[in-house]
């Protein structure tokens, strides 16, 4: 994580970005709510904006929701809404997860069809540290080790 930059930061809720390999690493913790997922998204749509102009092939997105609790149902809806929304906007962003395939949040996005149904081809896996999430997209992309 090194070579990330952080752009938004508020609480223990990060947005960091690696302009070099196209890629944004978003890191939740425990539960959040409306006024501070709104904030966040605008702040995570803003690097995606910013990345779109510069018209990579690809942009990586890692979302680490290891230890974010399960959204309230509200903020889920915001979240997935925004997420179909960013995906449709974006045709070449890719997510990777880092979650346990039992954390609350990860299961609450495992469990919307429309997001798989619509984008589930540029989910490109869940992995359980961040380490394994970077090498896999490192890999994938050709960079070096």
């Amino acid at each position: 994580m090194n070579e990330y930059v952080i752009v938004h930061e508020i609480g223990d809720r990060t947005i960091l970005v690696n302009s070099k390999k196209n890629r944004i690493y978003a890191k939740l913790r425990g539960s959040i709510s409306e006024g501070l997922f709104r904030y966040g998204q605008s702040a995570l749509e803003a690097v995606f904006a910013i990345f779109a102009v510069l018209e990579p092939r690809y942009i990586d997105y890692i979302l680490d929701m290891r230890f974010s609790e399960a959204l309230p149902e509200e903020v889920f809806t915001l979240w997935k809404d925004k997420a179909l929304e960013l995906a449709s906007k974006y045709p070449q962003a890719c997510m990777v997860a880092v979650a346990d395939r039992d954390s609350p949040f990860w299961m609450q996005i495992s469990g919307s069809k429309e997001i798989f149904q619509m984008h589930g081809d540029r989910m490109l896996g869940v992995f359980q540290t961040t380490e394994e999430a970077e090498a896999f997209l490192d890999k994938l992309r050709g960079f070096p080790d």
